[in-house]
Parts: C-alpha cells; structure tokens; sequence
C-alpha cells in the first residue's frame, strides 16, 4: 500500500470518527436540561443562579417549594450555572450545573436535582445523594 493511499485511508477513518462523535455531542447538546433545586428546610432559602450568559436574579424559596430552570448546553460543553445560597444554617456559593461532570449525571427526564437540607445542598442522581456541598459559612 502507497503512502498516498495510507493517508487517504487515515483521512476517512479520522473524518469517519469526527462524524459519529460530532453526531453523539450534537444529541446532548440539543436537548433541553432542567435543574430543580427544592428548599427541604423549615425556613426560606434565598438563592441567586447565574451562567456567563445568563443572570436568573434572586429567588426565595419557600419551605417544600422548588425553583427551577431549563437551558442547553453549548456544543464545547463548557455550560457552568452557580448559585449562591443563603439560608438561616449557613450559606456558600457552588457549581450547581457543570457540563462535564452534570451531561451524563442527570439522567431523569435531563434533570439534575439538588435539594438545600440543614447541612448544605444535596444532589442526587435518582435517589441516590451523590454530591453533598457543606455550608462555607454560617
């Protein structure tokens, strides 16, 4: 084999591999991501979530109440919303979606749900409370 036709082989097998990949960052990138945050406590919880792009302003939550949103994430997947939480227990400022780390962690209907309890913001992947963040100050 020539190396004129090794290379021409490389090519399609590199632009065969951009494809398909291209094609499975496009699938996750296009739909639409949710994030519900739900105040599990006795008292308000005041939150204020913000991207790059995008500033959600303050919101308080009542006790059993949840605030929420949707978005899409950019096709580098370098999407990062933070909150700041400010509660009676404590407060702090945390990644509450990161693309990296959130595309394949929120599975249920694209939706990343953290709940704000006495000790900090839990996050769950089904039931299961896989992130915890402690309160940074009280």
């Amino acid at each position: 084999m020539s190396l004129k036709n090794i290379k021409g082989a490389l090519f399609l097998a590199m632009l065969f591999l951009f494809m398909f990949s291209g094609e499975v960052i496009a699938q996750r990138v296009l739909e639409q991501v949710w994030v519900r945050v739900t105040n599990k406590m006795a008292s308000n919880v005041v939150i204020h979530c913000k991207s790059k792009n995008n500033d959600l302003r303050i919101h308080v939550i009542s006790p059993g109440n949840s605030y929420g949103w949707g978005f899409r994430v950019n096709l580098w997947q370098t999407t990062l919303f933070f909150c700041g939480f400010y509660t009676k227990n404590g407060g702090g400022v945390y990644d509450i979606f990161k693309a990296n780390r959130d595309i394949n962690r929120c599975p249920t209907n694209n939706t990343c749900i953290w709940d704000v309890k006495d000790d900090g913001v839990h996050g769950y992947v089904y039931d299961k409370n896989d992130i915890w963040f402690k309160w940074k100050w009280k």
